[in-house]
């Protein structure tokens, strides 16, 4: 007869497994403790772009990501890029936003998108911005990676294909759909947390663990009602 024990064991094998089968494990949320976690801009300069030691969402002691624009030249826009962990196919690892959290300490307005931008120049631009208001203090927004929810900027081809040929992910702050590099400001952004939803790994847990407990509790019922007509189980 399968035990209550075994059950449980055989269902915590299945989670743990799990882990390992995911595409995005490393990078999945960015927190930049101590690091631009492989966040960068076209030219590297610590002025326009740093890892700010505390004043994050949770307070002194968190870290995030500052971009700087000064308008013009190389820093005039807030557009900053990853081209590593983020590099990945949402559509198979079962990731359907990213979520982050943005602080605009700047004196103007901002409207923050999502890009992807392959090495060709083209790609997927949010069609919607999320808007970013002066003083409006730390905001978490969850930018769509679903197909219906960005403009193809450029010729990326079909999304699906678009996802496993290789691209950068951008978060930018740009008035238009137009472009993938962004619109020129002069502000500053603040970034933490950006995150996969759903974390792989728990889409895979609860397909594989999901899937791994159907399937011992249809064991557990057959050998439960077994034991129920064996006269030796019987005081």
């Amino acid at each position: 007869m399968l035990s209550i024990r075994r059950f449980g064991s055989v269902v915590l094998v299945f989670a743990l497994l799990s882990r390992a089968a995911v595409a995005i494990t490393a990078g999945s949320t960015d927190t930049f403790t101590g690091s631009l976690d492989n966040w960068q801009k076209g030219i590297s300069n610590p002025t326009y772009l740093s890892v700010v030691a505390g004043g994050g969402p949770t307070g002194a002691g968190d870290s995030y990501l500052q971009s700087v624009a000064d308008g013009g030249g190389s820093f005039g826009r807030l557009t900053v890029f990853n081209q590593n962990q983020w590099d990945s196919n949402y559509l198979t690892d079962g990731v359907t936003s990213i979520r982050m959290d943005l602080l605009n300490s700047g004196t103007g307005s901002l409207q923050v998108r999502l890009g992807l931008r392959n090495a060709g120049g083209a790609g997927y631009i949010s069609t919607t911005p999320f808007p970013l208001g002066v003083g409006s203090g730390w905001q978490s927004a969850d930018f769509s990676v679903a197909e219906s929810a960005l403009t193809a900027v450029g010729s990326p081809g079909g999304y699906a294909t678009f996802l496993s040929s290789g691209f950068a992910l951008r978060i930018l702050h740009a008035t238009s759909t137009g472009n993938l590099n962004g619109t020129t400001v002069v502000g500053t952004l603040g970034v933490d947390n950006v995150t996969a939803v759903p974390e792989p790994s728990a889409v895979v847990i609860a397909g594989l663990g999901g899937f791994g407990i159907a399937v011992v509790s249809r064991r557990l019922v057959r050998s439960v009602r077994s034991c129920r007509s064996c006269r030796s189980c019987r005081p």
